[in-house]
């Protein structure tokens, strides 16, 4: 009598087919292959995104929000590869220990006009280089300021010398005066060297009113 043959299920088929050398080895060259791919892929989109925004370079970026009157140290910056084709002309190249004169985002390329100059600290880094320092008097009618705000003082237009703004009963004795420091009693504003004379005039006379500008 002659006996039947019993077939293997599929899967036991492939299970042995799995088990020979040759169908292993092909298997590893082939995602071998298919991992070489993928790799030369993102090497060449990285490639391609780098030439498009050419050359870039290690830049000093704000690792948090700085504030005017901040001293920089090691903690607040940190460094990233930016395209030279963004940067700004005036890259701070040495920000640690500089005096922050302007607010810096996070994230954001520290820039020289943004600091004072080296060595310089306090109140008098906030100051422009031909700025003039006054004390202010603070009272009921002072804006709620804060170091680098920028202000507009008025006073009387009697007091006020005949270059002051306007001709109304109050007159412009100073634009975009910075404020550098504030405390409980006074400010200190810097303002342009032009205008020294009619505030001195008006702090000598009577009282400044101090305006929040942009």
């Amino acid at each position: 009598m002659r006996r039947s043959r019993i077939e293997n299920p599929p899967w036991e088929t492939f299970r042995r087919a799995l088990q020979r050398t040759r169908t292993r080895w092909f298997i590893t060259t082939c995602i071998a292959l298919a991992s070489l791919w993928w790799t030369i892929a993102i090497v060449h989109t990285a490639e391609r995104d780098s030439s498009a925004w050419g050359d870039r370079k290690t830049v000093s970026v704000a690792a948090n929000d700085l504030e005017p009157g901040h001293i920089i140290t090691t903690d607040d910056i940190h460094f990233a590869l930016r395209p030279t084709i963004m940067l700004p002309g005036d890259l701070a190249d040495s920000p640690v220990g500089r005096t922050v004169i302007r607010s810096i985002a996070r994230d954001e390329i520290v820039i020289e006009r943004r600091l004072a100059g080296g060595g310089i600290s306090g109140p008098a880094a906030l100051l422009g280089d031909n700025s003039v320092a006054f004390a202010i008097p603070r009272d009921a009618s002072t804006p709620v300021l804060s170091v680098g705000n920028y202000v507009t003082l008025f006073a009387p237009s009697e007091i006020a010398s005949t270059a002051a703004r306007g001709n109304g009963p109050a007159a412009r004795v100073a634009d975009r005066a910075v404020v550098v420091a504030v405390n409980e009693k006074s400010l200190m504003v810097g303002v342009d060297p032009r205008d020294a004379s009619s505030v001195a005039r008006a702090l000598l006379s009577t009282s400044v009113i101090v305006a929040l500008t942009n």
